[in-house]
């Protein structure tokens, strides 16, 4: 079974040390489930032994999780403008080496964060004026970090650009650069979007080293940058430097060809494709394997069948009686192109087959094997056609043919594609029977068979442990995506210690945007209405404490969202989060408080707003203007607090800026619940009608509410009668019913209705068609939604 982390505990750099996965401007000290680090645990000692102790189930093991060396060490120089005092030189030179030979031991590939912190901590080390004798980096350690870096990222790459530039620039510096750094150099510009600045690099760099270097190292220099430009898209400059590179000697072996020929083909170019594929490769060697199998595509797409059935037959050609027969390769890719081409069945299949063992027979290592029964699946996985798939491998076992590693994660790929899990988990067993180291290759195939176990209507999560724990003691970091998707299954199976040993086990490998992924699947969760409020309770606190660099917008969207469930106090702790965090970028802002005291408009709360209202009173930061009076005199008037609303309605008369519409509309509601409202509210309309002001309709709407509210009847109704003349508009069924839903007594209730449908027919027959009524206090009401806005 997995290997499991005690319940409640995380790993020591999410307890009390620096959380090396976050960049400098977010790293904090978080509090933890636990009072004490996990270094610090007290084993729990067994007092007796019982019989019955025997059956119970074992206590869940702690699994020690150790961080990447040196990783801690560069994230804690980065921080050093935050207030944490920075390693030093020494530090920072071993974590250097540190980080980078593990890389290379473990076969890791550096993420986008990483990058970032050791181009950082280099350009440190490397400036004049802090370079020391006694503690440098040396120039094996720079290259150790250049072999790592030249390993693409899942993700973004430009740090690893330029980290590289710097690298290399650092040699330069020491008169340090062999052939093979300019070489290296060369292809971390092209393969990382710089293919332009290696072409011209490789230009100054052939003049300045003429007749200095071998023919064969100066040609070398050309096909990364080739490749570059293909992978860019920069078709003329990519045709100018493959006629230089003829010009310059450069031979136009089965790698120039491939390039040339799948560029033109990727793009559908019928005739530069066709160019490039007829040219002759030196030697008369064959196309390679994935030229061939690219142009096929090609022919598929762009109805080339006539010119791709030449090219087929004479393959077929050289390979029974030329120069190919010898060449598995080539045999192989005949087979692809029988069944892709010319739709050809099992049986087709299995003659091709016999008839190349008989024209090999003296060469065995050219036999067909299990490896030909991969590139026909391979096939049928591109067709998806995971039925033929099945037939290959069932052909496989008619001719003796042994399954590899790569035979299973194909087996497993197609029937993954074909939805069936069960057959799939049946492969993965006979793949645990291997003793194979898993390959980086296999991992894609590995994790999208466990999103399907996942996006299973009912998944199986022993099954999903199962899968887990295998990549796991494999050392093996998932990817983003997948941990989203083991989450998620375990979220809606409230098996939240397994999110904890999930998010411990791989967040923390992790660059920025991929993190980035994992979060907003966590605050999209907070934020679906369809899961319940522990559930959503229970995600929010794991968001909260593996990410902390969770963006104050998102914090304020979950606040949000706890508001429309009717929970303020979750809310309130949200808010609480965010006012204490130490990042001052996602601690409230003016439209933060505005956006609470809002939502205690939707689900009234006393307690909550008391709190908010104390964390405003000390917050220096916020400088209060009308809105936010208006915000803080929802709060107080949904909770009924009329009097202590007021009080900031004076403090809004008494600014300089003055009261808005939304305002009067506030203070009318507000006026709504006041014992003497009515007078007050008369009062503020005969000054806004005496100023002249142009009052919007759900401002003059609210007075008449107020109105209503306090008995007054036959003036509501005259005010009403009256809206087309003040507002411009008619009222409309919104405000019909909340006029009605105003009036203190059943017998008001009754008398408007009468008169409302009378009045005004079809907007009373629109209320009553879309909102039921309701018993509230004794009294009919209908459910409409009376939203509060500062």
């Amino acid at each position: 079974m997995r290997s499991q982390l005690a319940r409640h505990v995380l790993r020591r750099l999410l307890a009390g040390d620096l959380p090396a996965f976050l960049p400098p401007t977010l790293i904090r000290s978080r509090p933890t489930f636990r009072k004490y680090p996990v270094g610090s645990r007290v084993a729990r000692t067994q007092q007796r032994r019982t019989f019955f102790n025997l059956f119970e189930k074992p206590p869940r093991v702690l699994k020690e999780l150790s961080s990447e060396p040196g990783y801690d060490v560069l994230l804690k120089f980065n921080a050093a403008g935050n207030n944490v005092r920075p390693p030093t030189r020494v530090e920072l030179v071993k974590a250097w080496r540190d980080l980078f030979a593990y890389k290379i031991r473990q076969g890791k590939v550096v993420n986008s964060t990483q990058a970032l912190c050791a181009h950082r901590a280099l350009t440190y080390l490397c400036d004049q004026i802090t370079r020391s004798r006694d503690e440098q980096l040396t120039a094996d350690d720079l290259r150790n970090a250049r072999d790592c870096l030249l390993v693409p990222p899942r993700d973004d790459f430009t740090n690893h650009a330029d980290c590289l530039t710097a690298i290399f620039k650092e040699l330069r510096t020491r008169n340090a650069q062999v052939p093979k750094d300019f070489s290296a150099s060369l292809l971390s510009l092209s393969q990382y979007g710089r293919a332009l600045e290696a072409r011209d690099s490789l230009f100054e760099y052939l003049a300045q080293t003429a007749n200095k270097e071998s023919e064969s190292t100066r040609l070398s220099y050309f096909i990364p940058i080739i490749r570059g430009l293909a992978k860019e898209g920069h078709e003329q400059e990519l045709l100018d430097l493959a006629a230089q590179a003829k010009k310059a000697g450069v031979e136009y072996d089965p790698n120039f060809h491939n390039i040339m020929t799948s560029y033109f083909a990727d793009k559908d170019n019928i005739g530069e494709t066709k160019h490039w594929f007829n040219k002759p490769i030196h030697n008369k060697l064959p196309p390679a394997s994935m030229t061939l199998y690219k142009v096929l595509q090609f022919a598929l797409r762009n109805n080339e069948k006539e010119w791709a059935m030449g090219i087929y037959q004479d393959l077929i050609s050289k390979l029974e009686s030329g120069p190919l027969r010898y060449n598995k390769p080539c045999w192989d890719t005949s087979l692809q192109w029988a069944v892709l081409l010319l739709g050809k069945g099992i049986d087709h299949i299995e003659h091709m087959i016999k008839v190349a063992q008989e024209h090999t027979r003296e060469k065995p290592s050219s036999q067909p094997n299990i490896g030909t029964i991969n590139s026909l699946v391979k096939v049928a996985i591109d067709k998806k056609d995971p039925y033929l798939a099945e037939r290959l491998m069932a052909l496989s076992y008619k001719l003796g043919f042994q399954p590899n590693y790569k035979t299973y994660m194909l087996q497993l790929e197609y029937r993954v594609l074909a939805g069936d899990l069960n057959g799939a988990f049946a492969v993965y067993h006979l793949l645990q029977d291997l003793d194979v180291t898993t390959k980086d290759r296999a991992l894609p195939v590995l994790n999208s068979f466990i999103r399907a176990l996942c996006a299973a209507p009912s998944p199986n999560h022993d099954r999903v442990l199962e899968v887990t724990s295998y990549l796991e003691e494999r050392s093996v970091t998932l990817e983003p995506e997948t941990v989203v998707s083991l989450c998620m299954a375990f979220l809606k199976n409230d098996e939240k210690f397994e999110v904890i040993d999930t998010l411990s086990l791989h967040t923390f490998h992790y660059s920025i945007n991929q993190r980035q992924m994992v979060r907003k699947a966590f605050v999209d969760y907070c934020l679906d209405k369809n899961y319940s409020t522990a559930r959503v309770w229970d995600a929010y606190a794991l968001l909260r404490q593996f990410f902390p660099e969770v963006e104050q917008e998102h914090r304020a969207a979950i606040m949000d969202a706890f508001f429309e469930r009717r929970r303020a106090d979750m809310a309130t702790h949200v808010f609480g989060h965010m006012r204490a965090h130490d990042n001052p970028q996602i601690r409230p802002v003016l439209e933060t408080y505005v956006r609470f005291f809002e939502g205690i408009g939707k689900a009234p709360d006393e307690e909550s707003l008391r709190t908010v209202h104390n964390m405003l009173k000390v917050d220096t930061t916020i400088q209060p203007n009308t809105r936010l009076y208006n915000a803080i005199m929802i709060g107080y008037t949904a909770c009924e607090l009329k009097y202590k609303a007021l009080d900031f309605w004076t403090e809004i008369t008494t600014s300089p800026e003055g009261p808005t519409y939304a305002s009067l509309e506030i203070v009318f509601r507000t006026y709504e619940i006041t014992s003497d409202g009515d007078k007050l509210a008369d009062e503020l309309w005969a000054k806004i009608k005496r100023m002249d002001i142009d009052v919007p309709q759900h401002v003059y709407i609210a007075y008449i509410a107020t109105t209503a509210a306090h008995g007054h009847l036959r003036e509501a109704k005259l005010l009403l009668e009256d809206a087309d003349n003040v507002v411009g508009k008619r009222p409309n069924f919104h405000d019909l019913g909340t006029v009605f839903n105003a009036l203190p007594s059943d017998a008001m209730k009754k008398e408007f209705e009468v008169w409302a449908a009378v009045e005004y027919p079809r907007e009373w027959a629109a209320l009553n068609n879309m909102y039921a009524k309701r018993s509230r206090e004794g009294l009919a009401v209908f459910k409409i939604g009376r939203a509060w806005k500062a």
